[in-house]
């Protein structure tokens, strides 16, 4: 079974098929060499162009603003656990809230990376 595309909308449909899923044309039997017509085997380029540098270094701004929240949020939660405060009707809202720090850190730091791997060093 292989797949071919609808002369009319395009969609990709088997070439078992009678009509088109999508539109409901019908589909006409050609030779296995003319199926591959309509699909380009090559890898297109993309068509969005790459982010600016004023872009990345927003990018890594707020990727970096993340991962200081992250400590600073997980650092005062564990200051009031060290206090003792909220021991027992605490213990829940504590354990999101350090998910929620220990996301913070780990998205920033993400975010810095892959930043830091796009970011075009040299000058033009």
């Amino acid at each position: 079974m292989a797949l071919i595309k609808c002369s009319e909308c395009g969609r990709t449909v088997s070439d078992q098929a009678k009509a088109c899923v999508g539109c409901g044309a019908p589909l006409e039997r050609r030779s296995p060499f003319e199926r591959l017509e309509g699909f380009n085997l090559v890898p297109e380029p993309p068509t969005k162009p790459p982010p600016t540098r004023t872009q990345l270094t927003w990018q890594a701004l707020l990727s970096m603003l993340a991962f200081v929240a992250g400590v600073i949020w997980s650092s005062a939660i564990e200051r009031h656990a060290a206090a003792g405060a909220g021991a027992d009707a605490g213990a829940g809202a504590g354990r999101a809230a350090a998910t929620i720090a220990a996301l913070l850190v780990i998205v920033g730091l993400c975010g810095v990376i892959v930043t830091a791997v796009r970011f075009p060093w040299t000058r033009r």
